[in-house]
């Protein structure tokens, strides 16, 4: 995306920036939930059987509220 010197300020109304925030918590929880399957608590790698895309699915169709 080229962004112009003219359009150096956009205004955005508070409720667009509480929904804007909201969508972002909801896409951080997300990946912190499927950041589980791949690393523990302390950062090191999960075995591969810890969990599999089938489980990752689950959880993301949860966050999207489909299960």
């Amino acid at each position: 995306m080229i962004i112009n010197k003219e359009m150096a300020k956009v205004e955005i109304e508070q409720e667009e920036l509480e929904m804007l925030k909201q969508t972002a918590e909801k896409w951080n929880r997300l990946g912190n939930e499927i950041e589980t399957f791949y690393f523990d608590e302390d950062g090191n790698e999960r075995p591969e059987d810890y969990g599999d895309l089938c489980d990752i699915g689950e959880v993301a169709a949860a966050a999207f509220g489909w299960l």
